[in-house]
């Protein structure tokens, strides 16, 4: 906690420089505006679907596109798509056969004519200025992604009120400390900016692991590129109400986050970026190991309070 204090303290004052540099040579610089593509893969996802597309529109970033990426659905999502937002220039609509989220993000990728594709997930909403903030960052040619400040859209119980909890800690500490050391290896897909030549130069989304998003970013970190936090990125999504869907959803994370780094694991030992190697690796696995082994510290903790202490 001390480094993460210490390496948090550092990236705050850091980007209180940059924002005052900028904010003071404005007038004498143009602004960094690319075009974008932002890639919404859906599958069933006819409840949500119409916020998470107006909450694009309503962006004030103006030269994007929206690729909303079908993966086979099987409800009325696409009737929905075509008959509400086929008047939106900026909105195409892509179908295809279901082959997983990966196949759904790589289809996008193709289509796009961005040079920098956000990615958002179908149950999460971004603000106004959301793509702005993201897009800024790869002014700096050795960026090749962006994570945004993702925060829960649905808190109506104790369970998602910790995890809301657990998301401010995760974003104000972990993901500016990891800034700071360029040891961010999970830049989460509903929130997140890539840029399109660095996805195509080290091989795209891949669909054996459970954790596309971390596959991707461990290569881009092996690849020598700057992977950036921006707090005022702003998302909010939809996580689990009850503790059924909370412990499915927190397994599949952990599990395909230990695939990512099982399947990277020759590149990571003979990787050259150090600190991926002896920071952003084994931080992940302490903390997706921990919370792995946390139900049988608690089952030993619950038996030596009835039958005394355990010996070991």
């Amino acid at each position: 906690m001390f480094v993460i204090f210490f390496f948090v303290s550092r990236q705050i004052r850091r980007k209180k420089i940059i924002r005052e540099y900028r904010r003071f040579n404005d007038k004498f610089t143009c602004d960094y505006r690319p075009f974008v593509s932002v890639i919404i893969p859906v599958f069933n996802e006819e409840v949500v679907i119409r916020r998470t597309i107006k909450s694009i529109l309503k962006s004030n970033y103006p030269l994007i596109e929206i690729l909303v990426v079908d993966d086979g659905s099987t409800d009325s999502t696409a009737s929905i798509i075509r008959k509400e937002f086929a008047k939106y220039r900026k909105v195409h609509f892509i179908r295809k056969r279901n082959g997983g989220k990966s196949s759904a993000l790589n289809v996008g990728i193709d289509y796009a004519i961005g040079d920098i594709i956000v990615t958002i997930d179908a149950d999460t909403v971004f603000k106004k200025s959301t793509i702005s903030h993201l897009v800024k960052q790869f002014s700096d040619p050795r960026v090749a992604a962006v994570a945004g400040n993702c925060k829960v859209g649905n808190i109506c119980n104790p369970l998602t009120i910790w995890q809301h909890i657990e998301y401010v800690t995760s974003n104000n500490l972990d993901k500016r400390a990891f800034e700071e050391m360029n040891a961010i290896a999970v830049v989460p897909g509903s929130n997140s900016a890539w840029r399109k030549s660095v996805i195509k130069k080290v091989g795209y989304f891949e669909d054996d692991t459970l954790a596309e998003d971390t596959d991707l970013t461990i290569r881009i970190l092996n690849a020598g590129y700057k992977i950036i936090y921006d707090h005022r990125a702003v998302s909010y999504e939809e996580v689990p109400e009850n503790l059924k869907d909370f412990l499915k959803q927190r397994f599949r994370w952990s599990f395909g986050i230990l695939q990512a780094i099982w399947k990277n694991r020759k590149q990571i030992r003979n990787s050259k970026t150090k600190v991926l190697k002896y920071f952003a690796i084994p931080s992940i696995l302490y903390n997706y190991l921990l919370f792995l082994t946390m139900p049988f510290v608690d089952i030993m903790f619950i038996w030596a309070l009835i039958h005394g202490a355990v010996g070991i």
